[in-house]
């Protein structure tokens, strides 16, 4: 009777702090369990039948005021090797400073006794997957969901919806599915880099119609994204960052624009732009529309660009196109792994940079520790210097151009993963809450 009283009074304590959500020792609902690494940074756990995006049940994760709490709400679900499987869930939080990091969704498979088993897509032992969270609605619910494939060898699989590290923090989970499902739709991609460099044009309209017969020869191979090379409107015809500056969009943006409209197609180049009182050295896309998809100005300008006066942009915006999300970043900013990591946290999956030169380990660096597709336009073909090609997410280069005015080609699948040998695992997919969250020193 005692053990009944203290039971009852827990209940009513929960309830009364709110009357959608219990609180229990002992909780379990529909599958659902509380889970911590560690009984000593155990955070509370409360549910509600009525919580949720849906109204038809919600979980919470809550943390008082110490730091290094860490808990999930976890279940177990039978599955069948080699079958597709999609997770879903939504979750809003209160108070919590860094939901990026600290709040996020765990899946892993293994066999009956909870231990991983063989993937032999990596040759050892399967490691967790952790799908990227969308916003979904303006109630502030993200919605987490992806499809993943079992191991031949796997009989169950574990979610986690996880809670860590924000004191006074608290997130409500719902809407949870773990269902079979089809494979992931593919979404093949058709990657172009051009390396030409245009000599003879009088102005930067010239240059670009230059440039016509190479896009042409890119569109011929079916590609869906074109590169050109850096500063392409005043290479060759003596123009500078000064004469050669136009607004955008403006006669070379147009002019590029009806080539992407014509050929169906998307274009990045970059060209020097005249804002009022300002230069920039942006890289521009146009779209299959024929319009200006977006600009990009160049956030790390080079020694020789800064001292004659040109300014920098202050973003790393990513576009959406028909095939995924596109960022792009020029030349020197390969140099700093600030930009390319604030395009892929903003969700680029492939960037395109046209670059004058650099030494191509970076291009190599940048496209590992990001997990994204590069695309490079350089004018040079020495082996040691930057290359005209695609670069993948193991940082290889899978296509390049050896010969002046070549255009290449590579097809990519962007709804592919990437595994990484040992126990990197899908390496894509733990950049998200795994890369560090304090702010590098000024």
């Amino acid at each position: 009777m005692k053990k009944k009283v203290i039971l009852v009074t827990l209940l009513l304590t929960g309830l009364a702090a709110n009357p959608a959500f219990a609180e229990d020792l002992e909780l379990e609902w529909n599958g659902w369990r509380p889970f911590s690494p560690r009984d000593e940074i155990r955070p509370s756990f409360t549910l509600g039948k009525k919580g949720g995006p849906d109204g038809h049940g919600g979980l919470r994760v809550r943390h008082d005021a110490r730091e290094g709490l860490d808990g999930a709400w976890t279940k177990t679900f039978e599955v069948e090797g080699d079958a597709h499987y999609r997770v879903t869930a939504f979750a809003k939080t209160r108070k919590v400073a860094n939901p990026r990091a600290n709040r996020y969704l765990e899946l892993y498979f293994h066999d009956k006794e909870g231990q991983y088993v063989e993937d032999a897509r990596i040759g050892v032992r399967t490691r967790p997957f952790y799908p990227l969270d969308l916003p979904v609605d303006d109630r502030g619910w993200v919605k987490f969901s992806d499809i993943y494939q079992a191991p031949a060898t796997a009989t169950h699989a574990t979610v986690r919806l996880h809670l860590r590290w924000e004191p006074g923090g608290e997130v409500e989970w719902g809407g949870m599915a773990f269902d079979k499902s089809a494979p992931r739709t593919p979404r093949k991609v058709r990657l172009a880099a051009i390396n030409f460099r245009p000599k003879g044009g009088k102005s930067g309209l010239d240059n670009c119609k230059l440039c016509t017969p190479f896009i042409e020869k890119a569109a011929n191979q079916k590609a869906d994204l074109v590169v050109l090379g850096e500063c392409i409107t005043t290479m060759g015809n003596g123009l500078d960052h000064v004469s050669g500056a136009e607004p955008i969009p403006g006669p070379s943006t147009e002019y590029l624009g009806t080539l992407a409209d014509k050929h169906d197609l998307y274009l990045v180049t970059t060209l020097f732009e005249k804002d009022g009182h300002k230069v920039y050295n942006p890289a521009v896309m146009l779209g299959p529309d024929g319009e200006l998809v977006g600009t990009y100005r160049k956030l790390c300008l080079a020694r020789g660009e800064y001292r004659k006066g040109i300014a920098p942009g202050n973003g790393f915006p990513v576009f959406d196109t028909r095939f995924g999300k596109v960022g792009m970043m020029i030349c020197f900013d390969v140099h700093m792994p600030e930009v390319a990591r604030g395009l892929a946290a903003n969700g680029a999956e492939v960037i395109a940079m046209p670059i004058m030169g650099g030494h191509p380990a970076l291009a190599k660096a940048r496209a590992i520790e990001n997990q994204i597709f590069l695309v490079t336009s350089t004018y040079s073909l020495n082996d040691d210097w930057m290359q005209t090609g695609v670069w993948d997410l193991a940082g290889e280069l899978r296509v390049r151009a050896t010969t002046k005015d070549e255009v290449v080609v590579e097809e990519v699948d962007l709804s592919k993963q990437h595994f990484w040998r040992g126990n990197m695992g899908d390496f894509k997919s733990r950049l998200r809450h795994e890369r560090p969250s304090v702010s590098l020193p000024e």
